[in-house]
């Protein structure tokens, strides 16, 4: 395995250990004892929404107001941890400094001394990877898919905007309402393009992403670009289309030797329904060479909404009016 590889496989291995653990083996105990405080500051606990492997969201009321929100709070075994805070406040920080219509915002950061938490939009809503996982159970909204794609990119593009580049796009990180409004979430890997200087003394980030959907530039720990979030949303566009992502591999050194190597097999090889222009779209972001890509959301954006997805979906003038 080459080095570079293994190191990465390595990283992600360790992760979604973790993170499948903690799934597995919360108690209804643990989980009432992560919420066992009813007051966490001047917000009340109603019910727990997502237990993470570090983190849990829970839904609360703010006491003074009656208004509810989403409370996202440190667990306790972390609070000690001074990586896992200096994360959690960088996470609150952003969604603090971030504020568009298609994010959750973040109001307020409270630096608790053993357990800091959050205060952020509530939003009800399921991520886009239960659709493809669990079809039966959450049906793929496919009447409203231009929609969500559109404002999905449209978030996304404002983060661009405003010198940031998400770094972990995927269909687990876009909710969705019944309704269709979309929000794109988790931006505890985002870094800003690295500036002259740093190129020139040839710093590197982090190996960070998730292997199904990670750029590979990502893979080279390149500087971060917009180019990684477009080849990012790129794998998630045909994982939605097509019910599974370009790449699969029995071994995670596979897997991120294709993304750096293989080029994927057409979206129409999987569904014959997707259109050509939808199809022609979504493979050029995932072209290999960053250059050689749409150069930004805006101009996804703008060719985006002169297409169809599938062959059988409305006129697109129907499509108007999504923002």
């Amino acid at each position: 395995m080459h080095p570079e590889y293994e190191v990465l496989a390595t990283i992600f291995s360790s992760r979604q250990h973790a993170s499948a653990s903690y799934w597995e083996g919360l108690t209804v105990t643990e989980e009432a004892k992560v919420a066992s405080a009813e007051l966490i500051g001047g917000f009340r606990f109603v019910r727990m929404v997502h237990p993470g492997a570090t983190s849990v969201v829970m839904e609360v009321v703010q006491e003074s107001t009656g208004k509810r929100f989403a409370l996202k709070q440190l667990l306790e075994s972390r609070g000690g941890d001074s990586a896992e805070r200096k994360a959690f406040e960088f996470e609150a920080k952003i969604g603090l400094l971030l504020r568009h219509p298609n994010l959750i915002n973040v109001h307020e950061y409270f630096k608790d001394p053993v357990q800091p938490y959050f205060i952020m939009d509530l939003f009800p809503s399921y991520h886009l990877k239960l659709p493809i996982a669990r079809p039966s159970v959450y049906p793929m909204p496919r009447a409203q898919l231009h929609r969500i794609i559109t404002q999905a990119a449209t978030g996304l593009a404002y983060v661009h905007s405003k010198g940031w580049v998400h770094r972990d796009i995927k269909p687990e990180n876009i909710l969705v309402n019944k309704t269709g409004e979309t929000r794109v979430i988790d931006f505890a890997l985002a870094m800003k393009p690295f500036g002259a200087i740093r190129k020139m003394l040839g710093s590197k980030p982090p190996r960070q992403g998730t292997p199904s959907y990670i750029s590979p530039e990502q893979i080279r720990c390149e500087p971060p670009a917009p180019s990684c979030d477009i080849y990012s949303f790129g794998v998630t566009c045909y994982e939605l289309a097509c019910g599974r992502p370009p790449f699969r591999a029995n071994s995670m050194n596979e897997l991120l030797k294709k993304h750096v190597h293989e080029r994927p097999l057409p979206l129409s090889s999987h569904n014959n329904e997707v259109t050509k222009e939808y199809n022609d779209l979504v493979m050029s972001m995932l072209l290999k060479r960053p250059e050689d890509r749409i150069p930004s959301f805006d101009e996804f954006l703008s060719r985006f909404r002169r297409i169809r997805i599938f062959q059988d979906d409305p006129p697109i003038a129907s499509n108007n009016g999504y923002m």
